[in-house]
């Protein structure tokens, strides 16, 4: 069974995805949380499908980045 996710932690991320897309790095700025937390959590949100990823490379670095899953209209 596995560890449920830790609420407060899990709302600033959401609340952050909410704003931009973000990468772990911001993330983990904007929180103050450790990157296992954070993997952590975005994987149970990646699990259930409220959060997805993807490659941007229009960074000076390419980084993997993380976005909320976009809703169809009319599901809520």
């Amino acid at each position: 069974m596995s560890k449920p996710m830790d609420l407060t932690l899990t709302q600033k991320i959401v609340a952050e995805l909410t704003k931009k897309d973000c990468s772990a790095g911001e993330i983990k700025d904007a929180t103050g949380a450790s990157y296992p937390e954070i993997f952590a959590i975005l994987k149970q949100l990646s699990d259930t499908g409220a959060v997805q990823h993807y490659f941007a490379y229009n960074t000076p670095l390419p980084a993997l980045i993380y976005q909320l899953k976009k809703q169809p209209f009319g599901k809520i």
